[in-house]
């Protein structure tokens, strides 16, 4: 089940400016975390290990070492970012021949066993720090393990999203005791809720390493509990795992150039809906105005078609990135956008979970690290282990049983994946400019562009830019809507243009950090208030 609850309140918030680093994630006690590495001495990448662990702990429906991770890092001294992939594999043991001809599927199930793929989170942050990491291990973990152990107090909007997720966690067995208290409902707000046994697992990383999540004695219980449950994810799949190093994808968009992970991410998107609407040169149309709107939309409906044909693992594809990269494939696209008509027919879609944290660090020294980490959709498949504490992700459900596509479910491969982080840097002189991202499921590359255009094309500072009003639109069902305060008349314009315009109830806007760094070198941040989130800087 994905959630759909995210509001944008009608309070504003102001930039956060800060000199010697600065943090923003999507809830205050992973950002204090962050700023609290930083503050002892750690750099970039202590921070953001440290608030990914807390956000587990605090916001668990959306994150967790059972689930996936992706990063961008601008090192100082080096010429480009760096990227890596920590997305898992599908079990080798489990087969498309099960999924079609055993159980005669027609997808992939949302819940339960079949869709848990290999956790990569942890490789991912591991990795991280091996390389990277100023403080020890066991220091940066030491939030999480405190707040798991000691109780943390639940947030109104975390506990609107985990009673609404109650009936999902209600079919495990597993899940009920680790997630409801008595097994029955969903933490209050303001009522103190414990993970003891999530706090031991944290200790048992502090202690061992990241490595034993994968070749120790935490990879044979995580074994243990998931065949028990009839997984067929055996040890080797655990200890054959690693997240890659990786060079991200980019372009050069409006004289800034952006970075994003390449398939089996869906960062692509992004560069191509910008592409597409430079193209048309968007720029000429005020913000939000019914042509600047029908050219993203418009846009959006191409790039997809094209991730939703051709993205998946990359070993895969038949189709090389750059290829979509091009400026004639941009003028391509861009040809086939009609300005006063909508364009009605869309090709086959996936269906695209939701719940997922995006959170992002700028050290003293200009180290910055973009990154998403997330179960996919609302805990994940719904599968928890009470003696671990840990949630399993549902990644498996990002594959299609559609004979021959090249994401095709296929055992020992990565499935089409929706969390991208993204950093912009100068084209002239490879500084970077902003380090952002925007969470919630396909709505991702929408919110970056509309993020990107407002930082780019209309000054906005990066508060401004996340507190803008989005559109989404869905691409099964060719509905779009809009946040307030987009003008009714504006809307009506579109109609006539033939957009399918719904009410914006139960439609999902995401919600997004960004760190903006200034020609001085000062930190300037925004975090969504359609979270809980906060940006914190010293």
């Amino acid at each position: 089940m994905a959630v759909k609850f995210w509001r944008r309140p009608t309070a504003g918030r102001s930039a956060v400016h800060a000199k010697n680093g600065l943090v923003a994630s999507s809830q205050p006690l992973a950002s204090s975390a962050g700023i609290q590495m930083l503050q002892t001495g750690g750099n970039a990448s202590d921070a953001i290990i440290a608030m990914a662990a807390v956000l587990n702990v605090v916001e668990p429906f959306s994150t967790g070492i059972g689930g996936d991770a992706f990063a961008l890092l601008y090192v100082p001294g080096e010429d480009l970012p760096i990227g890596i992939n920590g997305s898992g594999f599908s079990p080798n043991k489990l087969t498309y021949d099960f999924f079609v001809t055993e159980k005669q599927f027609s997808e992939i199930p949302l819940t339960g066993i079949l869709p848990i793929t290999v956790p990569g989170a942890v490789s991912t942050w591991g990795l991280i720090h091996k390389k990277f990491g100023s403080l020890p291990w066991s220091e940066v973990l030491q939030p999480a393990i405190n707040y798991a152990k000691n109780g943390f107090p639940i947030s109104p909007l975390i506990a609107q999203v985990w009673n609404e997720l109650v009936p999902k966690l209600k079919l495990h067995e597993g899940a009920r005791q680790t997630y409801l208290i008595n097994e029955e409902r969903a933490p209050h707000s303001g009522e103190l809720f414990k993970q003891e046994e999530l706090g031991k697992t944290f200790q048992n990383l502090a202690d061992h390493g990241y490595e034993t999540f994968y070749t120790g004695d935490l990879a044979n219980q995580t074994i243990e509990f998931l065949q028990k449950e009839g997984s067929v994810i055996d040890i080797l799949d655990l200890n054959n795992f690693s997240a890659e190093w990786t060079n991200p994808i980019s372009k050069v968009i409006y004289d800034h150039q952006l970075w994003e992970h390449g398939p089996n991410g869906q960062g692509l998107v992004t560069l191509q809906i910008l592409s597409i609407a430079e193209e048309l040169d968007i720029a000429r149309y005020p913000l939000n105005s019914a042509e600047y709107l029908h050219v993203l939309i418009e846009a959006k409906k191409l790039a997809f078609s094209d991730a939703f044909t051709y993205l998946a693992d990359p070993r895969a594809m038949n189709v090389d990135v750059d290829v979509f990269l091009t400026d004639k494939y941009a003028q391509t696209r861009a040809s086939q956008i009609n300005p006063r008509k909508a364009l009605k027919e869309l090709p086959y879609t996936l269906d695209m979970g939701e719940d997922t944290v995006y959170l992002t660090v700028v050290d003293k020294n200009g180290f910055a690290i973009s990154f998403i980490n997330s179960l996919y959709y609302g805990f994940g498949s719904g599968v928890g282990d009470p003696v671990t504490g840990i949630a399993f992700q549902n990644r498996g459900a990002g594959f299609t049983l559609k004979k021959g596509h090249p994401n095709q479910y296929e055992s020992g491969k990565r499935p089409y994946h929706t969390i991208i982080p993204a950093m912009i840097t100068s084209p002239s002189t490879n500084r970077l400019l902003h380090s952002f991202g925007v969470m919630g499921g396909h709505h991702q590359p929408i919110g970056q562009s509309q993020v990107f255009l407002n930082l780019v094309l209309h000054g906005m500072d990066p508060q401004d830019a996340i507190n803008s009003p989005r559109f989404h639109h869905e691409q099964n069902s060719n509905l779009v809507a809009f946040e307030e305060p987009i003008p009714l008349q504006v809307k009506t314009q579109l109609r006539g243009l033939g957009h399918n315009v719904r009410d914006s109830v139960g439609m999902n806007f995401g919600g997004g950090q960004i760190i903006s760094i200034s020609e001085n070198g000062s930190y300037i941040g925004g975090s969504d208030p359609r979270k809980d989130g906060q940006a914190q800087g010293y």
